[in-house]
């Protein structure tokens, strides 16, 4: 597990650039990018007023940042371009080809229920098409049942 938010890497980089919480390699084919919140805003309550609408496109703007930003990294330092990688951990910089891996961007959300899932994941792919169509990325959105089923989080 590399824990990008408190590397070096990241620190070296200077400001203006956000990232995941860490970046894990699941299993022989999957690499996961998780960000962990305590909550997350309604769109149902989107254009309430201006103030959540505003907080709601923040929000996103900044998820969507922190997994396109910690992708950038990860692929940086697997082309050498960081003269120390080692914090990134061997399973992680020990990638052949990517042509077999599979990418997730995954946000916890803490507290939500089930059934609310589906319309922050909706908002999230959405915001990612780009970057899910060049490098075939998966992204999903659980809570904190979900994520410990998987055993992403302790």
């Amino acid at each position: 597990m590399f824990y990008i938010e408190e590397s070096k890497i990241y620190r070296n980089l200077g400001t203006g650039i956000k990232t995941v919480e860490f970046i894990l390699r699941y299993n022989e084919n999957s690499i996961i990018f998780l960000e962990a919140k305590k909550t997350c805003p309604n769109a149902a309550n989107r254009y309430a007023s201006e103030e959540k609408e505003l907080k709601f496109e923040e929000y996103y703007s900044e998820i969507a940042e922190k997994f396109i930003d910690s992708l950038q990294i990860y692929i940086a330092a697997l082309l050498d371009k960081y003269k120390e990688t080692s914090e990134i951990g061997t399973e992680l910089r020990n990638v052949k080809s990517m042509c077999d891996i599979r990418l997730k961007f995954i946000l916890v959300v803490k507290c939500a229920e089930d059934i609310w899932l589906a319309g922050p994941q909706a908002e999230l792919k959405a915001r990612l098409l780009p970057f899910r169509k060049i490098w075939d990325i998966d992204v999903a959105v659980l809570n904190e049942v979900l994520a410990r089923r998987y055993k992403l989080v302790c």
